[in-house]
């Protein structure tokens, strides 16, 4: 990594991935830059490598896990990786009392630095655990479920909002004092499991029914509709005012009278609550990273967000789920990075280790993007789950691949030792994520943009108007990842407010997935987008479908330039051109209920159009192709297809595929890398001929454009061109 230069008083030395720097007094200075080649993170001005371990120091006492968890800090700085992550308390002091900074926070700081000295920190910060007297004190200001249970702390509470950020702040100016020569960023967390997302979610639970959520709805809509007049207009509610507009209740939260939409003409109400829900959460962690900036305007905030991806399957629909206002989160100053796990679908040794997120709308935006990499190592127990490797070489493979989806975009990666059991334990293990942090350091420093030629354009709008189930969502957005990840090019995956407004880079082939409400603006810009010569645009199941308050066909029809029709309820499995049924148990391992028959179900009835597949039941056209301008429409009733079938539109599309064996392929960033699906000979294809070498091995290679290498399932080959 990078010397930094000292500026300021000098202080104490530290170290920063193996370079000694001088510290100052005034502490460290960290920000996430604009760069023409993507986000990146610099320290007292100088470029940084972002690679970090967090492990939960925790259990004190214990004579087995403690020795684990700083030997992880110590063999992680002794192989160049000093950026630490760990949890820590938050004091909630009642009035008049003194906040226990040591116990809950100093405590875990001060192991961590003896482990390390040169460790810079990210305090992962809870802030939905306040004290029992501030329970006590604020009985109505807690969660309400629509089961009548209490939980949480209410993200519409004022006063818990006041107060957390008031504690937070707090805390954090304690520990800049402290130790602001070691803390890089700080990471508020909260609701469930800390990522922000509405608690007992995954339960089909929804809350929203304490006492403080009525006047935050009704500030809501006075700046959504201005007038009672326009308010009426939208609800259908002659009634409706927006000084006594109240929540909708539990029944009309779960109500639809399609198993894949609500009506906007007659739920308004519900779509509205839903989208208060959400820009709620938002601004919550909004306000908490605008206290810590406040406090620590020389520092970094980090938070959990973004997972249009992954919370698909949510019972009630992924509605509930709080995540669906990134562009509004992305907007904000004072968030810096925002972060998840790797998919817990599909994370195996031949699997696609996918991302929960549009990530590089993320970092399109300027914010720094961050995998938390929790795998569940050949260390972990033999019952952790989530597909556990069985040795190092399969660890290796799983944790390459990851590491090459961040090495390829540069993005941020930390390595998680979850429970704090020794999940990353030992010298073996950090000499190889230490390999992997050196090639990323060489490799940052001559990067440029990420610009792969496959687009994929998720609407985080579109699913407010969905059914309370995870019917459509959770096929077309969690389950068809294991397509897309195996078309055998890199993909960039993005937002679709960014798509229609310019921000994205060209690509040859882009895939629209959930496009379902679309003015005829928005309408307008995706077909001279798709009309655009050489380029093929698919369009999945139901793009402009909802057209103000009116859910239309003709709208289908007009968005992708092919007549498109409704028909029976139909399930998601189709028959290609060559007689191949999809999906089928040995194609794809689908969760129960996920191609069960949808409504609406929609077919193409248009002779100009290109039939590509068709409904295993009912024969009717599913996918079709039909030239746009100088491009191709391409438009799915499928909410799933196969890779195969996305090969094929890529090579019309004129997109270069590195792999054609359904490997998972990643590149950019003067990285290609495959992660093999099956064992055998694999073979990657370049675009041009170049020398290339082992990023773990240094084995060299001749300039060639095709490369074959001898693999087992769950290898994966990380080249440096």
């Amino acid at each position: 990594m990078h010397l930094l230069r000292t500026i300021g008083l000098l202080g104490p030395a530290i170290a920063i991935g193996g370079a000694v720097v001088e510290s100052h007094a005034v502490g460290l200075e960290a920000e996430v830059r604009r760069t023409p080649a993507g986000p990146t993170l610099y320290v007292n001005g100088k470029p940084m490598t972002p690679s970090v371990l967090f492990v939960n120091l925790h259990d004190v006492a214990d004579p087995v896990h403690t020795p684990l968890q700083l030997g992880e800090v110590e063999a992680a700085g002794r192989h160049g990786v000093n950026i630490v992550s760990l949890t820590i308390g938050t004091p909630w002091p009642a009035a008049g009392e003194t906040p226990d900074y040591a116990g809950a926070a100093d405590h875990w700081i001060e192991m961590a630095l003896k482990a390390n000295p040169k460790a810079l920190l990210i305090p992962r910060i809870l802030t939905t655990a306040p004290s029992d007297a501030w329970f006590a004190a604020h009985p109505d200001e807690r969660m309400l479920y629509d089961d009548g249970a209490r939980g949480l702390p209410s993200v519409h509470s004022q006063a818990w909002r006041r107060d957390a950020a008031r504690h937070v702040a707090a805390l954090v100016r304690h520990l800049e004092a402290k130790f602001g020569d070691h803390i890089l960023a700080y990471h508020p967390s909260g609701q469930h499991t800390g990522e922000w997302f509405y608690d007992r979610m995954w339960e089909g639970r929804t809350a929203g029914f304490e006492p403080p959520a009525v006047p935050a709805f009704r500030a809501f809509l006075r700046a959504r509709y201005r007038t009672d007049a326009a308010l009426r207009r939208a609800w259908g509610d002659a009634a409706a005012t927006l000084e006594t507009a109240v929540p909708p209740t539990k029944a009309d939260q779960l109500r639809a009278d399609e198993s894949a939409f609500r009506d906007p003409a007659t739920q308004r109400q519900a779509i509205d609550f839903d989208d208060f829900r959400n820009t709620e959460m938002a601004d919550t962690v909004a306000h908490l990273c605008r206290a810590i900036k406040q406090a620590a305007p020389r520092k970094l905030t980090v938070a959990f967000y973004g997972y249009h991806f992954e919370l698909a399957p949510a019972q009630a629909g992924m509605s509930t789920s709080g995540h669906l206002a990134l562009g509004r989160l992305l907007r904000s100053p004072d968030v810096d990075i925002l972060c998840s796990p790797v998919s817990y679908w599909d994370r195996g040794i031949g699997g696609g280790g996918y991302f929960m997120a549009p990530i590089d709308s993320i970092q399109l935006h300027g914010k720094l993007w961050l995998v938390e990499d929790d795998t569940r190592t050949h260390l972990s127990p033999l019952d952790a789950g989530y597909e556990r490797p069985v040795d190092f070489r399969q660890t290796r493979g799983v944790l390459a691949r990851n590491f090459a989806h961040v090495a390829t975009r540069g993005t941020a990666v930390w390595w998680m030792d979850l429970p704090g059991q020794g999940w990353f334990a030992g010298d073996e293990m950090w000499q190889y994520l230490g390999t992997l942090d050196r090639a990323y350091t060489e490799a940052l420093a001559k990067r440029g943009p990420y610009r792969p030629e496959v687009a994929v354009v998720i609407d985080e709008q579109s699913p407010l108007f969905g059914a309370p189930n995870s019917h459509a969502m959770m096929p077309l957005l969690y389950l068809f990842r294991a397509q897309w990840y195996r078309i055998g090019a890199p993909t960039g995956i993005y937002l679709l407010e960014d798509l229609l407004s310019g921000k994205t880079p060209p690509a040859k082939l882009t895939i629209i997935l959930n496009a379902f409400r679309l003015t005829p603006a928005q309408r307008r810009t995706l077909q001279r987008r798709a009309s655009r010569k050489g380029c093929v645009t698919l369009f999945m199941y139901a793009p402009g479908y909802i057209d103000g308050n009116t859910l239309s066909v003709e709208t289908i029809s007009e968005t992708v330039g092919m007549a498109v029709r409704r028909i029976e309820p139909r399930t998601g499995a189709v028959v290609d051109a060559p007689g191949k049924t999809f999906p089928n148990a040995a194609s794809m391992p689908a969760p129960a209920g996920a191609y069960s028959a949808l409504t609406p179900s929609f077919a193409v009835d248009d002779a100009g159009a290109q039939t590509l597949a068709t409904y295993a039941v009912g024969g009717e056209v599913a996918v079709a192709s039909k030239p746009l301008g100088e491009g191709l429409s391409v438009y799915s009733g499928a909410l799933v297809l196969p890779a195969g079938i996305l090969c094929e539109l890529a090579r019309k599309a004129g997109v270069h595929l590195y792999s054609e064996q359904g490997d998972i392929v990643m590149a950019g960033g003067g990285w290609v890398a495959l992660h093999a699906t099956e064992a055998g000979t694999r073979t990657i294809r370049l675009p041009r001929a170049v020398a290339c070498r082992d990023a773990v091995t240094g084995e060299a290679y001749a300039p060639a454009t095709t490369l074959s290498f001898e693999m087992q399932k769950g290898d994966t080959k990380l080249l440096r061109l």
